[in-house]
């Protein structure tokens, strides 16, 4: 039985590309920055950092990409999340887990206060034990930012939680690639962000709500 169930945000829970897309664009205004295709490259997720470094290889560095992530953030956190909406069912299906007795974390690349934010937002507090995210521990030296493979593992050893008890839920290959990292199995929801091909990397895939919470319950 997987007790512990690891829920990605970005194109899993929520569509928030909209009002991601938007603080993007007004963060680099800020900052002067100009990419002209960036509604045809940007991906909402990867971390802000390594979508910087794809559309700024040149120019990047790390006082860059703070900059950045602090502009993004005024207007990202400030917003209340106009045009972001839970993808239908989704809630419904984390509460049948949650009601089975499965425990549920959100593991995001979505930056802790934007994270924080959302699911005051939405009422997520009910559902998810725990928000993860990869910056959480920025200002502790002896930990810092985490990619998500070590975030996933940082949340297993907190939890004391073994691999074959966790399934991580998701929608890019980041999600999948750092539950193999850690040794454990992953769920591909199709409505999200992944390209079709990225979903392939999952151990399982589901097109719809319902599906996930019958695939994690064994029905």
């Amino acid at each position: 039985m997987k007790r512990f169930c690891f829920f990605d945000l970005d194109g899993t829970l929520a569509d928030t590309d909209p009002d991601i897309r938007v603080s993007w664009k007004a963060a680099m205004k800020d900052l002067g920055l100009v990419y002209p295709d960036f509604d045809r490259d940007f991906i909402a997720g990867p971390t802000l950092e390594e979508m910087a470094k794809r559309f700024f290889p040149d120019a990047y560095t790390e006082e860059l990409g703070a900059r950045l992530r602090e502009r993004f953030g005024f207007h990202y956190d400030n917003d209340g999340f106009p045009t972001t909406v839970e993808y239908a069912g989704v809630m419904d299906a984390a509460r049948r887990l949650r009601d089975a007795g499965r425990r549920l974390f959100i593991v995001t690349n979505k930056r802790y206060a934007g994270a924080c934010a959302m699911a005051r937002h939405f009422g997520w507090n009910d559902v998810f034990e725990k928000i993860y995210t990869s910056d959480m521990h920025k200002d502790d030296p002896s930990i810092g930012k985490l990619r998500k493979p070590q975030l996933l593992a940082l949340v297993m050893r907190e939890l004391g939680a073994a691999p074959e008890e966790c399934v991580m839920i998701g929608d890019t290959v980041n999600d999948f690639e750092a539950a193999k990292a850690n040794g454990i199995e992953s769920v591909a929801v199709r409505w999200g962000y992944g390209t079709p091909s990225e979903c392939d990397q999952a151990t399982f895939s589901v097109s719809d709500a319902e599906g996930l919470s019958d695939l994690l319950l064994g029905r």
